[in-house]
């Protein structure tokens, strides 16, 4: 068990996501869960009409099991091994860049898109955790490297996925990187 003291970004996000997902969850009525969806989503057309918590807010709802179940899975991996070696605020910076990168993409492909989900963020801490293991050195190692081939291949066949944001988890992977190339 990781000391959850050394992640407290991590935890954090992860509450937000449980409670924001137990809200639209219990939402006894199916428009009052669409209409708390429909407020938080990025929505593009929504977006430059002067709502740009929905490039933050989006990140943190969910509405199927599987999906909050993933995300949060990933982070708790993610943020386990990264927050406690970056720290905290370094940490929080290249997530929530990476989320901006991922609404930002999906703001520029399509403007009827809705999108929900920390996806864009978790592959940007995916391409902050390959910077760090080249600046360390690990990147050639073989075993490393089967292993990022394995991780870079079921991801991309998940952003392949019907009703996947492709958009936003390369600009949630290209933002990612670009921020820890400088900040690692």
């Amino acid at each position: 068990m990781y000391n959850l003291r050394n992640m407290p970004v991590t935890i954090i996000v992860i509450i937000i996501c449980v409670l924001m997902w137990l809200r639209i969850k219990n939402s006894n009525e199916y428009n009052r869960r669409e209409d708390l969806v429909g407020k938080y989503c990025m929505l593009p057309m929504q977006v430059q009409r002067g709502e740009w918590y929905r490039m933050i807010t989006c990140a943190f709802i969910h509405v199927e099991f599987y999906h909050i179940f993933m995300n949060l899975y990933a982070m708790y991996n993610l943020g386990s091994l990264l927050e406690p070696l970056l720290g905290s605020i370094k940490f929080a910076i290249i997530l929530f860049v990476s989320i901006l990168g991922a609404s930002y993409l999906v703001l520029r492909q399509n403007q009827f898109t809705r999108t929900i989900g920390l996806s864009g963020g978790l592959y940007g801490l995916l391409a902050a955790y390959f910077i760090v293991l080249y600046k360390v050195g690990l990147f050639s190692n073989p075993s490393v490297q089967a292993s990022l081939i394995r991780t870079v291949v079921v991801n991309v066949v998940i952003s392949f996925m019907p009703n996947v944001s492709m958009m936003g988890h390369l600009g949630g992977a290209i933002a990612g990187a670009i921020i820890s190339f400088f900040l690692i």
